[in-house]
């Protein structure tokens, strides 16, 4: 029962930390940046002039709470995230799929935290060049990829669970 509770306690966390940067502090960034999405929200990644663009719309504050807010809050999602993800994975799955999707998330996290760093670079660099920008937009679009698949594997594993307890319980 303890782990039961650990676990939905550690799910309420992750999600509360992911709510208050979707609906607080990213939709006050994009506000302060004239409507644009920040970089961590582009699934499919931002090239020089999409970047130089956002950075010129972003008024000070907002580059502040992007800076401080919002980086505290994802310095804290994406090791909380994987360990949601990693706990789920071992109890919805058998041994080597979950060991593999464990992986999957641990390399999510680490990719976000990266591309947390990449991000700040460009929001604090005096001129942002090509390169920076590269770093950052293919961290973005590995994270997505890496929790897309994590989500995906996860979603289904759920599914899957639900079925099998229905078909037994009737």
């Amino acid at each position: 029962m303890t782990g039961r509770l650990l676990y939905l306690a550690l799910a309420a966390i992750t999600l509360a930390v992911w709510a208050l940067m979707a609906g607080v502090t990213g939709p006050a960034i994009e506000t302060a940046a004239g409507g644009r999405a920040l970089f961590d929200a582009r699934l499919t990644g931002y090239g020089l002039e999409e970047a130089q663009a956002f950075l010129t719309r972003l008024n000070p504050a907002g580059r502040d709470m992007y800076l401080e807010a919002q980086h505290r809050l994802d310095t804290i999602f994406p090791p909380l995230f994987a360990l949601f993800l990693v706990w789920s994975f071992t109890v919805l799955l058998p041994r080597l799929p979950a060991i593999v999707m464990a992986m999957v998330a641990m390399a999510g996290a680490g990719v976000d935290l990266l591309e947390n760093a990449r991000v700040a670079a460009l929001l604090t660099a005096p001129q942002v060049t090509g390169a920076m920008v590269a770093a950052a937009s293919q961290a973005t679009v590995a994270k997505w990829l890496l929790d897309g698949l994590a989500l995906a594997v996860f979603a289904g594993a759920v599914g899957f669970s639900a079925l099998r307890r229905l078909r037994g319980a009737g």
